[in-house]
């Protein structure tokens, strides 16, 4: 069941890191030892006897290649855990991402708010001063100074990691840029977006630890609908690119070509009552004579 699905990538990424460990000893331990410099020469006088210097040989060759192939074996099973443990983290770093760039965006709105009330206490501090005896002081004789800097870098520590959002104002205090890195042990995902002078196009860029990356594009309309053009490029160089346009009430079309060509279309309907989106529809292509709807995922 989903709703019991548990994914620690901390003991995913560690059981990575021990076997490949163990993997790297295994051939230096065989190697390099008394037992394949006995096995590796005629060690009849070291041994005092011919059948055990043969029996040694023997004995070695068939655990070297007993040991190779485990090597071989550990480390495939290394990759396993890392794929499934990276692949989580990958997720769970764009989610870090838009949450610090919230709260980074959030913690400017907080900032401006409290500079506003400052300011306007400085030029009315005197409705502060010398008020009659049972008169409450307005609510903005309370206002603290925030400073004369806005935050601009919001950073969270972990014991394995860190996440840092930079943002970037044009003169009149409006974000125009937003850079995040997610650090989480030794591997990084990076993502930054960048806006239009009139908010209405973002640019999205992101690098992912295992090496692909995203570009998306998206352009807000004034009557609500959207379109974005996504193209993620796979450490191989391999492309897929999706084009999704949306109209103001959540219902649209999503066309995904992938790195041969090969194009897959979708489409959903309005929003739901509880404002939900749509299930994604794929649209049946001419040569799917026993096509089956199914949803697509949001």
């Amino acid at each position: 069941m989903p709703d019991k699905l548990k994914m620690n990538y901390n003991l995913l990424n560690d059981a990575k890191k021990d076997l490949e460990e163990l993997a790297g000893n295994i051939k230096p331990t065989l190697n390099d030892s008394l037992f394949s410099t006995l096995a590796g020469q005629d060690s009849s006088s070291i041994l005092g006897s011919s059948e055990i210097d043969t029996a040694i040989t023997a004995l070695h060759t068939n655990a070297q290649g007993t040991m190779t192939k485990a090597e071989d074996g550990l480390k495939k099973l290394a990759g396993s855990f890392g794929s499934v443990g990276e692949a989580f983290l990958q997720f769970d770093a764009e989610i870090a991402q838009g949450m610090n760039v919230t709260n980074s965006n959030l913690a400017l709105s907080n900032y401006y708010r409290d500079k506003s009330q400052w300011d306007y206490y400085q030029a009315h501090k005197s409705e502060c001063e010398n008020l009659p005896a049972g008169t409450e002081a307005p609510d903005f004789c309370s206002a603290k100074n925030p400073g004369d800097h806005p935050p601009l870098d919001q950073t969270i520590q972990t014991d394995r990691g860190n996440i840092q959002t930079h943002l970037t104002l044009d003169d009149k205090g409006n974000v125009i840029k937003e850079e995040t890195t997610v650090t989480y042990d030794g591997k990084t995902y990076h993502s930054v977006t960048t806006y239009s002078d009139d908010k209405h196009t973002m640019i999205t860029d992101s690098d992912y630890p295992d090496g692909s990356k995203v570009h998306d594009e998206t352009k807000l309309n004034a009557d609500g609908s959207s379109s974005s053009t996504s193209t993620s490029t796979d450490a191989d160089g391999k492309k897929d690119v999706t084009v999704t346009d949306l109209k103001g009430d959540g219902s649209g079309t999503k066309k995904v070509t992938d790195n041969d060509g090969e194009v897959t279309e979708y489409t959903r309907g309005a929003d739901n009552d509880d404002g939900t989106s749509a299930d994604w529809v794929e649209v049946p292509k001419p040569e799917d004579d026993d096509y089956y709807y199914y949803p697509y995922g949001v």
